[in-house]
């Protein structure tokens, strides 16, 4: 067998391959053997025609095309194996001669594609040794308790105007959305910018009818710069009722609050984990970005399409992004989607490569672990290759991250 190979942008190869009469002979034989196997003519139990008979009936197109592409399989089968490739699209292949019995053929290949690291770990030592101290101030701590009045509130029916801090319940018939008995606090609710001020300072049983102008950067992008028409129907105004703040509210909390400053010291604790989890994100975020851009990586199209699909779907599929994907075509997602597509591909490609070059990659033991957590903590039993690619990938970050982080020291 002789071949050629020629390296095409997007990792992908152009391979020409010949196999000469003796080579393909063997596959023809198998082929034809297997279709001389099957020749059923009346009178002769199948296999006991003469020869001369049952060759007339075989189909000699169909044992070439057999023949092919066996040999076709078996020696890409090699190639790949010579050459370390990992094929992640179907081949294409495109028969050139087929004279004297021999074959020869072109062949598109997409492959795994080839990362060239720099010295990751001098990135990572570097920018990790930056962490910031993360520090919660007063004012944290005492927007957070206002938060928690606020959730505690007692809410009471008024006959007045409603202001900012009041609780509304209103009906809404617009473009962008429509609702019955909906309640929101108005100046939290975050409509339209200019909605929750028509509100401000009308009574229940009012009925509302204006206009406001979507902004140029709104999540729809067909209403962008256009006049939206609303009808509001007011039906309740609520003023909300803060408890005070003191000892008898931390123990209505539960157990381990006994007085308010069991109240703040949690709160203090929460923020301060909630600051250095988005620290060491950040961090970690800063430390892929700098490897990405000073390596190289051939990035194959058809990586990006898969992730791209499955990005469509998920965010179709999740109720919170819900006015994200509204009004839009599935190219129009794609459109918007295909950077950060470009992006998860080339950090997959890049944490895979280092937890192959330090013996990180997952076990199966760990695997297996990870999903009977999940399961614990869903409370069902969680199986199937969905969920175990997804805690493969979990702990293969984790444990190239955590790598990382340990160049510091």
């Amino acid at each position: 067998m002789k071949s050629s190979i020629k390296k095409l942008p997007g990792s992908k190869i152009e391979l020409e391959v010949s196999l000469d009469q003796k080579e393909f002979q063997v596959y023809w034989d198998q082929a034809y053997q297997q279709a001389l196997s099957g020749v059923q003519l009346k009178g002769f139990r199948p296999g006991t025609a003469p020869k001369e008979m049952a060759d007339r009936a075989v189909d000699k197109d169909k044992v070439f095309n057999d023949a092919a592409n066996q040999a076709v399989r078996q020696s890409l089968d090699e190639l790949s194996e010579e050459n370390n490739w990992t094929f992640i699209d179907q081949p294409q292949i495109e028969v050139t001669s087929s004279a004297d019995l021999s074959l020869k053929y072109k062949a598109t290949l997409a492959v795994f594609p080839e990362v060239e690291l720099v010295d990751y770990k001098k990135i990572a030592k570097k920018i990790f040794s930056d962490k910031k101290e993360t520090v919660v101030d007063d004012k944290e701590i005492a927007d957070s308790l206002e938060w928690l009045r606020g959730s505690r509130a007692k809410v009471v029916s008024v006959d007045r105007e409603a202001h900012k801090g009041d609780v509304v319940d209103v009906d809404l018939e617009s473009e962008v959305d429509s609702f019955k008995g909906e309640k929101f606090i108005l100046g939290q609710a975050k409509f339209l910018p200019g909605f929750e001020e028509q509100i401000e300072n009308h009574k229940a049983g009012e009925n509302l009818e204006f206009s406001l102008k979507a902004p140029d950067d709104y999540w729809n992008t067909k209403l962008r710069g256009k006049e939206i028409n609303f009808k509001v129907k007011l039906n309740q105004v609520f003023e909300r009722e803060l408890p005070e703040l003191n000892d008898e509210l931390a123990q209505a909390l539960g157990p381990n609050f006994k007085t308010v400053d069991d109240i703040k010291k949690n709160i203090a604790d929460g923020l301060k984990q909630e600051k250095e989890t988005k620290e060491k994100d950040r961090l970690r975020a800063k430390t892929l970005d700098e490897v990405i851009k000073a390596s190289k990586i051939e990035l194959p199209d058809i990586m990006i399409a898969r992730t791209l699909d499955k990005m469509v779907q998920d965010y179709k599929q999740n109720p919170a992004l819900a006015k994200v994907v509204s009004g839009k075509s599935d190219d129009e997602l794609k459109a918007q989607l295909k950077e950060r597509a470009r992006n998860n591909v080339l950090g997959n490609l890049v944490i895979y490569k280092i937890a192959e070059l330090e013996n990180l990659l997952p076990t199966k033991e760990e695997v297996e672990n990870e999903l009977k957590l999940l399961s614990s903590q869903s409370g069902r039993k969680i199986d199937g290759q969905q969920y175990y690619d997804y805690s493969y990938g979990v702990i293969q970050n984790r444990k190239v991250f955590e790598f990382l982080e340990s160049q510091v020291n």
